[in-house]
């Protein structure tokens, strides 16, 4: 029997969502649609099976989706295989294949909670893809989600080893086994220990949805 890996277990998130995901998410596709600009080249780190993909859909078709998981990668290929402009790759976040100031926006919705002590390098690597005007947008999750995040990783009989001050480790088989949650000032001090620019951070219901710039 094949172990299951982070992705299975997000997908059953994403079917089984409780309100509080729904809400997120909904904020999340509100705030990519205004802050992104019409026809951008955009590059999403970790993109999962596209879900927010087809959230920018309306603004622009140029869209690079990265996931270093194999059945993430066949699901989001599979979801856009009517839309040749958006190409998904399998990549390290840790080395992107891409050159400098490639692209407009670099967005990292839900998956930087899953980065532990590889997010500076992630984040290194993002300013680095970035066009000097160009934005990082961030959605993690905000210091008040643990309870919702329990709630969800019970309900998909994930194993837990630990959890400690909002952060859960899970069983190395799962793969990314570390998810946080971040408060205004934790975010507000790893962003700047990065050299990022902060144009804003809105917390919506259990995330934080960010803007950065170089």
């Amino acid at each position: 029997m094949s172990m299951k890996t982070n992705m299975d277990y997000w997908e059953f998130v994403l079917k089984n969502l409780p309100d509080s995901y729904h809400k997120w998410f909904e904020e999340e596709k509100k705030y990519l649609q205004k802050t992104i600009t019409p026809d951008a080249k955009v590059l999403e780190v970790g993109c999962g099976d596209g879900r927010s993909i087809f959230d920018i859909f309306p603004v622009t078709k140029n869209v690079t989706g990265i996931d270093h998981d194999d059945k993430a990668i066949a699901d989001a290929k599979n979801n856009f295989s009517s839309y040749p402009s958006i190409k998904i790759l399998k990549a390290d976040a840790t080395k992107l294949p891409f050159e400098n100031g490639e692209f407009d926006f670099v967005v990292c919705m839900t998956t930087f909670a899953n980065f532990a002590d590889k997010r500076f390098i992630i984040l290194d690597e993002m300013k680095r893809v970035l066009q000097n005007s160009g934005k990082i947008i961030i959605s993690v999750f905000s210091e008040d989600a643990l309870e919702e995040r329990m709630k969800v990783y019970k309900a998909s009989g994930i194993t837990i080893k630990s959890v400690e001050n909002g952060k859960v480790v899970f069983d190395e088989s799962v793969g990314d086994n570390i998810s946080e949650q971040f408060s205004k000032e934790q975010l507000e001090d790893i962003f700047s220990r990065a050299n990022l620019q902060i144009d804003d951070i809105t917390k919506v219901n259990i995330a934080y949805l960010c803007t950065l710039s170089k």
